[in-house]
């Protein structure tokens, strides 16, 4: 069944529209640049691209003030405005906890909106985004768009199209110049796309604590992947995925590998979202509590090693890398928690096996594949064993927080796993203590000296 249209009002009298499709944790999708719910739920593509969505998640789409079903006598036009509609449906709807979805231009206002609500904020997904709208495109290029817009909407309206839809049929291409046509006004479109290239967000990027999702596509020219990879590399704790495809939107082409990414990344275990979040554990009486030391290791520069050497090259190196790790981690009675793309998340029944694991595999990295640095955390504690959950507790967070200390080629560990191994012969090197992210006591780390 089709969602229906639904309204709410700011509290300054403006009536927005919004839609929800689907049952289940909350997605919401801030608009982009125009917008028009009407259009987004006949349209068969959309309607399919977020059905695939709304069969695990309820997804939440509305129209900004100015376009679609929302009120459109609109004449303020900056990034405020455009949290203060997110910041209105987030209220009427009661929203507590929820992941974000940004689209194109909407990424900007996912990330400002993420960054001003923390709190609020799950996991944020980023699809063909960017975070300074002055460098997509020289200025002349900005200018003469806007130009266009505002002195023939219809000549822009196609003009967009052929950016937008390069390879997308006629008949979408038409339905795409309608939609423009239908959602707004020339007036508001050109101030919309004046906004779009004067957002600048960058300085928000290093704040964001959450897990990130980064997908592009590699041939978009509407904004360019290499704008997906400043994003995936400001934000500490990115994936970035890399796309086939030249089409802008998420919904026409190969959308499937897309609804696949964003229904893994949602799906992932409670321990891999520990990277940036202070665990309050709740114990049952079904849970095993039980001593692990936990290793994180991590490819340093994946994303800009992705782009030097190309996607094949760096899918073949990963996998190499990958294999040696598993071959490693068998010999020394390790556990594969979790791959997490550009490293693995590690657990050891030791100490003492843990560090001479990480050992073995810096010297296998370093003879076998040279092109790339790891670096490697440990830490030893307790954790909590739920059933069909990974291990999950402090003692993962602080482990994930020493592989960020780390530096290419080096492993770290916590001075509880120091002393653990102390008989073991290893030569350490004290480095100082830190306070992990989110905790409130400092962590005394120490250096695995294991060049030969």
């Amino acid at each position: 069944m089709k969602p229906s249209i639904q309204y709410t009002r700011r509290l300054d009298g403006v009536k927005l529209a919004y839609s929800i499709f689907g049952e289940g944790p909350v997605i919401l999708c801030p608009a982009g640049w125009i917008s028009n719910l009407a259009f987004f739920i006949e349209d068969p593509a959309i309607g399919k691209f977020f059905n695939s969505l709304s069969k695990r998640y309820s997804i939440i789409l509305y129209d900004k003030h100015g376009c679609g079903q929302s009120d459109r006598d609109r004449t303020e036009f900056t990034l405020e405005s455009e949290l203060l509609d997110i910041e209105t449906i987030v209220d009427n709807l009661k929203l507590a906890k929820f992941s974000i979805f940004g689209i194109s231009m909407a990424g900007a206002t996912a990330i400002a909106y993420a960054a001003r609500y923390p709190e609020k904020i799950d996991k944020l997904i980023l699809y063909g985004a960017y975070a300074n709208g002055k460098l997509l495109a020289p200025e002349k290029v900005q200018i003469a768009m806007v130009s266009l817009i505002r002195a023939s909407f219809g000549m822009g309206s196609k003009a967009l199209s052929d950016i937008f839809l390069p390879d997308a049929s006629s008949e979408a291409r038409k339905a795409f110049i309608v939609f423009q046509r239908e959602s707004t006004t020339a007036d508001v479109a050109t101030s919309l796309m004046s906004l779009t290239y004067s957002i600048d967000i960058t300085e928000l990027l290093p704040t964001l604590y959450f897990p990130t999702l980064v997908l592009h596509r590699k041939e978009d020219k509407t904004i360019s992947i290499k704008h997906g990879q400043m994003l995936a590399q400001e934000i500490s704790n990115a994936q970035f995925k890399v796309l086939k495809g030249k089409l802008h939107f998420p919904w026409l082409g190969d959308t499937k590998e897309i609804v696949h990414e964003i229904l893994d990344f949602l799906s992932e275990s409670e321990t891999a979202n520990l990277f940036n979040k202070t665990v309050g554990v709740s114990v049952d009486e079904s849970d095993i509590i039980e001593q692990t030391t936990i290793m994180f290791t991590d490819i340093v520069s994946s994303t800009e090693l992705v782009a030097e050497i190309g996607d094949a090259n760096a899918r073949n190196l990963f996998a190499q890398h990958d294999n040696i790790i598993r071959e490693l981690i068998d010999q020394y009675d390790g556990q594969e928690l979790q791959n997490l793309g550009d490293g693995f998340m590690l657990a050891f029944p030791s100490a003492t096996y843990a560090i001479h694991c990480a050992c073995a595999i810096q010297k296998a990295i370093l003879q076998n594949l040279p092109q790339i640095k790891v670096k490697i955390g440990i830490n030893t504690g307790e954790v909590v064993i739920r059933e069909g959950k990974h291990p999950f507790g402090q003692a993962v967070v602080i482990a994930s927080r020493i592989v960020e200390e780390c530096a290419g080629q080096q492993i770290l560990i916590s001075d509880i796993s120091r002393g653990l191994a102390a008989g073991s012969k290893f030569t350490f090197s004290e480095i100082g203590k830190f306070i992990p992210k989110g905790l409130d006591y400092s962590v005394k780390l120490f250096e695995v000296v294991w060049s030969d």
